[in-house]
C-alpha cells in the first residue's frame, strides 16, 4: 500500500509547464514573460473546450506579466520542465505526444484575437520517435521560428504539449499548454494569417485527440490547423481526401479514345460505304481494345441466378441481322443489271 501511494503521489506530479525562455542567447528566470501559473502548475488541462486550454490560467490580464521583446524572423525557445527547478525533465517519457505552438495578436485588454499554428511535431514513423522523445533528449528545450512576415505588435505565444497515453477514451487527452508575452517588431508586417479560434479549434473524436496508443499504430496526425510559415499562405483546414481526384475523369469527358469519332470511320477501303452500318453499342464507343460492357459478358463472380436467366449472355450476340445484309445485297443488285445491260 506505501509502494501505491508513492507511485500515485509520482504520477500525480509527473506533469509538465514552460519554466523559461531563451531569447537572443540568454536564458530568462522562470516564470519571465510567462502567464502566472496556478497552484497545481504542472497539472494538465483535460476537455477541448475548456476555457483553461488557453493558457492554463485564470489570470488573462497583460499587465500581470512582463513583455519579452524578440525580432520577428528569429529563433526563440521555450523550456519544458515537470518541476520549479530546472534540472528536471521535460515530462515523463511515455506522455508521448505532440508538440504545438501558435502565436496571436494580444488586444488591448491582454486577450488573444485569434491564433495561428507556428510550430508542431509530432511522431516519426522512421525514428519511431514522438516529440516528447526530442525534448526530454534536449533537456526540454524546444525552439520556435517567430515568421519574419508578421505585424509588429504584442502577441501571445501558446506552447502546447498534447499527451496520448489516455487518449484511447475520448476527454482522456491531457493538454500542457501556457502562454507567454512577446512585443515582435522588425518584419515586414504584411502577411495575414489565417486564424482559428481557442477553444473551438480541437473537438474530441479529432484523429489526433482520440488516439490509442496501444493499438499498434503506424503514423499520427497532428490536429489543428497548418502550420504557418513566412510567405505562405495558411489554411484552417488542409484539402479534404478525394478533392482532385476527379482529374482523370476529364479523359471520360463523352468522347472515345479516338478522338470522338466511330473506330469505323464512315467509308470503307474502296472508297466507297463502309460495309457496316454504325453502331450504338457500348463497345464500339470505347475504342480500340476496350473491353465489352459487363452485362454482356459476366464475369465469373456472377451469380448462377444471373447466368442462367440470360444464356445469350455468355456467347456473343448473333442478332443484328440488318447491318450484315442490307448493304451487300444492294451491290449485287448492282452487279446483276450491269451484267444485263452488257448481254443487251
Amino acid at each position: 500500500q506505501i509502494v501505491l501511494l508513492l507511485l500515485l503521489v509520482c504520477c500525480a506530479h509527473a506533469h509538465t509547464h514552460i519554466r523559461n525562455l531563451i531569447i537572443d542567447g540568454k536564458t530568462l528566470e522562470r516564470g519571465k514573460c510567462i502567464r502566472p501559473y496556478e497552484s497545481n502548475f504542472n497539472f494538465p488541462v483535460k476537455g477541448v473546450d475548456n476555457e483553461q486550454i488557453v493558457c492554463r490560467t485564470t489570470s488573462m490580464s497583460a499587465s500581470s506579466t512582463d513583455m519579452c521583446d524578440v525580432k520577428a524572423g528569429s529563433t526563440m525557445t521555450i523550456e519544458f520542465h515537470e518541476e520549479e527547478d530546472s534540472g528536471s525533465r521535460a515530462i515523463e517519457g511515455k506522455h508521448y505526444g505532440p508538440c504545438i505552438a501558435y502565436l496571436s495578436k494580444m488586444t488591448s485588454d491582454g486577450q488573444p484575437s485569434g491564433w495561428f499554428k507556428i510550430f508542431e511535431q509530432g511522431y516519426d514513423s522512421s525514428s519511431k520517435k514522438w516529440c516528447i522523445d526530442t525534448l526530454n533528449a534536449n533537456d526540454g528545450k524546444l525552439d520556435i521560428e517567430i515568421p519574419g512576415d508578421i505585424e509588429d505588435g504584442d502577441y501571445l505565444l501558446r506552447g502546447e504539449i498534447i499527451a496520448l497515453h489516455l487518449a484511447e477514451k475520448k476527454g482522456g487527452a491531457e493538454f500542457y499548454n501556457n502562454c507567454v508575452q512577446l512585443t515582435i517588431s522588425g518584419g515586414s508586417g504584411t502577411a495575414t494569417p489565417e486564424l482559428v479560434q481557442i477553444p473551438g479549434v480541437y473537438a474530441e473524436d479529432d484523429p489526433g485527440i482520440y488516439f490509442n496508443l496501444y493499438d499498434g499504430y503506424k503514423s499520427y496526425s497532428i490536429p489543428g490547423p497548418k502550420v504557418y510559415k513566412a510567405g505562405s499562405v495558411a489554411a484552417v483546414n488542409p484539402k479534404a481526401p478525394g478533392n482532385g481526384d476527379t482529374e482523370s475523369s476529364s479523359s471520360a469527358g463523352g468522347e472515345d479514345d479516338n478522338g470522338g469519332e466511330d473506330d469505323n470511320g464512315g467509308e470503307d477501303d474502296n472508297g466507297g460505304e463502309d460495309d457496316k452500318e454504325p453502331t450504338t453499342s457500348s463497345s464500339s464507343r470505347k475504342g480500340n481494345g476496350s473491353p465489352p460492357d459487363d452485362d454482356a459478358n459476366p464475369s465469373p463472380t456472377d451469380d448462377d441466378d444471373s447466368k442462367s436467366s440470360s444464356p445469350a449472355a455468355s456467347t456473343k450476340p448473333t442478332s443484328s441481322p440488318k447491318p450484315p445484309c442490307t448493304r451487300p445485297r444492294r451491290r449485287r443488285r448492282n452487279v446483276d443489271a450491269r451484267r444485263r445491260i452488257a448481254e443487251l
